[in-house]
């Protein structure tokens, strides 16, 4: 049977376009990391006692790896194509770990995975970590963390500081590069509140 002309040249566009999206490759996510470096210490004596970092959790919006965006109103939306490379629990509980140790505060800080007991012991909860795009003159990142420095003793645990610090850091532009920077940023000013409500606290005992 012969095909018409006109018919034929549809169908060899139509094989065309689909060998094109066969071998098309598919957009894959990029990843981005979170860091917040401290500078040098100051010299000044640590507190006598060691502290043990328990894991953070997030709250259930914010266990996700994918970016998440506030656009108007209560509206929320993911960018399934921008992730943080791990999972912000994770990121943010290794930089806030370095950060303690760096800071020198403490006689030691124990990390999550070391299985030494501590009789003070700090722990969280990530309660905000969003790009806040509802005023598109002034994007921004959010990032809020609820802190409990717990300490132990013949009575159990007794909560010795109960915290909750949030950072708001706008950005230059709707990007993820952007909104990444302003994350370090707020990450760097709340550990730097949180070290300052630490070292306020007399932990001599």
């Amino acid at each position: 049977m012969r095909i018409p002309a006109a018919r034929a040249l549809v169908l060899g566009a139509t094989v065309a376009l689909s060998a094109c999206s066969l071998s098309r490759p598919s957009v894959q996510p990029v990843s981005y990391y979170l860091s917040a470096t401290r500078g040098p210490a100051e010299a000044n004596t640590p507190k006598p006692v060691a502290l043990r970092v328990r894991p953070l959790r997030a709250a259930p919006m914010y266990e996700r790896k994918d970016f998440i965006y506030r656009i108007d109103g209560e509206r929320v939306v993911s960018d399934f194509y921008s992730e943080f490379a791990e999972s912000p629990d994770a990121m943010i509980t290794a930089a806030l770990t370095s950060w303690l140790k760096d800071a020198q505060l403490f006689k030691s800080v124990i990390e999550p995975n070391v299985a030494v007991d501590a009789r003070y012991t700090l722990d969280g909860t990530i309660v905000a970590l969003f790009g806040d795009f509802r005023d598109a003159g002034q994007p921004a990142a959010v990032l809020g963390i609820q802190f409990y420095l717990l300490r132990s003793g013949g009575d159990g645990r007794e909560i010795v500081l109960d915290r909750v610090l949030q950072e708001r850091v706008e950005v230059s532009a709707r990007t993820p590069e952007a909104l990444v920077q302003g994350y370090d940023d707020a990450l760097k000013r709340l550990l730097t509140a949180l070290e300052s409500a630490l070292a306020a606290l007399d932990l001599s005992h």
